[in-house]
């Protein structure tokens, strides 16, 4: 009910209202219209032929230019319309292509600074500390006691953010932090939290002492950001320690409420360096909604304790305002190319474009041990039909794929030959490797990869294998696929 109340009463019924009656007009003017005014269906092809060349040739990825030809070509009023209102705008500010280059973790600088100087934008550094954690229970109490001993301030970035036991406990030491003179913000994702926060809630927390603003908020004409989204999951205490990974403030997350049988998750909890590195991060995305803050963000982070460590560690991001030149993409493609021996991955949805498939099925040929884990249990029955149907691909290629039994995979895991590990929020999909704001950190260390490797390797052992396609995925899946890399 309450679900349902947030949905009516927020931003998104009025959205998807006009959206719902737009198409439908559309269908009506493309159906009915040019029979009876001839002049109206010359003008239909005209406009639609306009925006199919707009389409062809804008910078938008390969792949997303054939599934807008097409939908132009079935409705062309609503399918044009529809393009032209969901354009991504070319980037100006896009850094020049760097040459491929294999990571290797005994180089010299090491793994971390490679990526963080040439690829992040980022200064790469040394962990204190990096602590994995294969489930979000583990990972609740251990940020709960953090956010305790906060002094200076604390920083949250989450894609969702749901009222019940885990963001209530949550709510409570931040408000008693904010109480006591303690900086604390929150950026949350509008419309991953369109039906489980009510509209108005950033005011609800200034009430309480806690900044905050949603991002991108859902607008009743669409503009184009209404697909790009912050996909983030980021708690920033101090500029002394970070948490990311695939963890939600959501019962489901940590075990306390059951979705989709058992919900298995994953995050990782640095201190040191890569902790000031996602601070300034949550800082420039602050400063975009606020800019006269920024020059306070960054006061109040130059008094972060330096910590030296000994766990090379790269933080690295991407944005939601750019299409291409994508930073986890490139991350993703160079851990798989370089990869000899093996690559375990988790990923709770699979539609990778052919550079990356192709790098994963080229290091599966070359006789690395290649295995991806996928969700039994879906949370989105036609997303799953698509995961399914990029994982029987990659299997056709050598690559070994299994499904969860115990429930629905949220985790973002990847390990490559025993010593790289990734732990982030980027799905294997079009959305995070193209599209939304994501973060994740690569970490050079032969113990933390263990972890990784012994996590995945248990839930390998009770996973089982992907079904056989049946008669309507076989139908279905290639009209998805075509239209999967439109986001």
């Amino acid at each position: 009910m309450r679900k349902l109340r947030y949905f009516f009463g927020g931003r998104l019924f009025p959205c998807a209202f006009i959206t719902t009656i737009i198409a439908l007009s559309g269908v009506f003017l493309a159906f009915y219209l040019p029979r009876v005014f001839g002049a109206l269906a010359a003008a239909e092809r005209v406009f639609a032929f306009i925006c199919a060349l707009t389409v062809a040739c804008s910078a938008a990825l390969p792949e997303s230019k054939a599934g807008k030809l097409i939908l132009i070509l079935l409705l062309p009023w609503t399918g044009a319309l529809f393009c032209l209102f969901w354009r991504n705008k070319a980037d100006k500010t896009l850094p020049r292509d760097t040459p491929e280059r294999p990571i290797h973790a005994d180089e010299e600088m090491g793994a971390y600074a490679l990526l963080a100087e040439r690829l992040c934008g980022l200064t790469g550094g040394n962990a204190a500390s990096a602590d994995y954690f294969p489930n979000g229970a583990a990972m609740r109490d251990k940020l709960l006691s953090d956010l305790t001993e906060a002094k200076r301030f604390i920083w949250m970035d989450y894609y969702i953010v749901e009222r019940g036991a885990f963001w209530n406990a949550v709510l409570a030491v931040l408000e008693e932090k904010a109480k006591a003179g303690t900086d604390v913000r929150l950026i949350y994702d509008d419309f991953g939290c369109c039906l489980t926060l009510p509209r108005h809630y950033p005011k609800e927390l200034a009430a309480r002492g806690i900044k905050c603003f949603s991002y991108h908020p859902v607008r009743i004409l669409p503009d184009g950001t209404l697909n790009r989204r912050d996909h983030r999951k980021l708690a920033l205490i101090d500029g002394a320690i970070a948490y990311t990974g695939g963890i939600n403030l959501a019962d489901e997350y940590v075990g306390e409420k059951i979705r989709f049988g058992h919900w298995k998750d994953s995050a990782v909890r640095l201190t040191g360096e890569p902790a000031v590195q996602f601070c300034r991060l949550f800082a420039k995305s602050w400063s975009k909604r606020f800019p006269k803050d920024e020059s306070a963000l960054f006061e109040l982070l130059s008094t972060a304790p330096k910590t030296e460590g000994a766990v090379p560690c790269a933080p690295f991001c991407d944005g939601g305002e750019r299409k291409n030149g994508r930073t986890g993409a490139r991350v993703y493609r160079r851990l798989f190319s370089s990869a000899t021996k093996k690559i375990y991955a988790f990923t709770p949805y699979l539609a990778l474009d052919r550079t990356l498939l192709g790098a994963l099925q080229s290091a599966a040929a070359a006789g690395a041990d290649v295995r991806l884990m996928i969700p039994h249990i879906p949370d989105k029955k036609t997303v799953f039909l698509l995961t399914r149907s990029y994982a029987r691909e990659l299997e056709t290629h050598g690559v070994k794929v299994r499904e969860y039994t115990d429930g629905f995979l949220h985790a973002k895991n990847c390990v490559c030959d025993g010593r790289l590990s990734v732990v982030s929020s980027y799905n294997l999909d079009y959305r995070s490797m193209y599209l939304q704001a994501e973060c994740g950190v690569l970490i050079s260390d032969e113990s933390f990869a263990q972890a990784l490797e012994e996590d995945f390797l248990a839930a390998w052992k009770a996973g089982s294998p992907v079904k056989k396609a049946s008669a309507a995925e076989k139908l279905l899946s290639p009209l998805f696929r075509l239209f999967a890399p439109m986001a």
